[in-house]
């Protein structure tokens, strides 16, 4: 069995409609039945418009809200996934200050004991009257830690950018 369309009344309708009005003559009866059963289907026409209008704009005002929820949704987010976004940078930034921080004070140490066991000889069998000179020698070296540890959390921030990038670009 074929299948029948949602509109077959009113299909069969104008076709027997269209077939009137191949007729040639037609009795005043037969003309006030057919425009009586064409008024009545036009009739039932404008209740069936009426009515999916209604739903139609009920939909429509539905989909408006959900619409407007949904863009208000993706406006949170936005907001939260830059947020963050702003806590992973600034957690990588304190995880790369505490190392750069570690390392430049491993240096430190490093140069302090050079100094002292190598360098510090030196100096007093150069200098033996003058303490000044060994005391400049780790004033220097106290003042260079905090551009050292500067230098080295730049660069380890920048390769942590480098690295963030190309997983960045791997994943898509």
């Amino acid at each position: 069995m074929a299948k029948q369309s949602i509109y077959q009344r009113e299909v069969d309708s104008l076709e027997q409609s269209k077939a009137f009005l191949k007729r040639n003559e037609y009795s005043k009866l037969e003309l006030q039945l057919e425009f009586k059963k064409n008024v009545e289907n036009y009739e039932e026409l404008i209740d069936q418009v009426k009515i999916i209008t209604r739903i139609s704009d009920r939909l429509q005002k539905k989909l408006n809200k959900t619409n407007e929820a949904l863009e208000s949704t993706n406006e949170q987010l936005a907001e939260l996934n830059d947020q963050l976004n702003e806590t992973i940078d600034q957690l990588t930034e304190a995880k790369i200050g505490r190392k750069a921080g570690t390392i430049v004070m491993i240096m430190v140490i490093s140069l302090f004991i050079i100094s002292e066991v190598f360098i510090e000889p030196i100096i007093d069998d150069a200098f033996p009257d003058n303490t000044l000179v060994g005391l400049g020698l780790k004033l220097v070296v106290a003042l260079l830690i905090k551009p050292g540890e500067d230098f080295a959390n730049k660069y380890m921030l920048r390769q942590a950018r480098k690295k963030q990038i190309e997983e960045s670009n791997a994943a898509k």
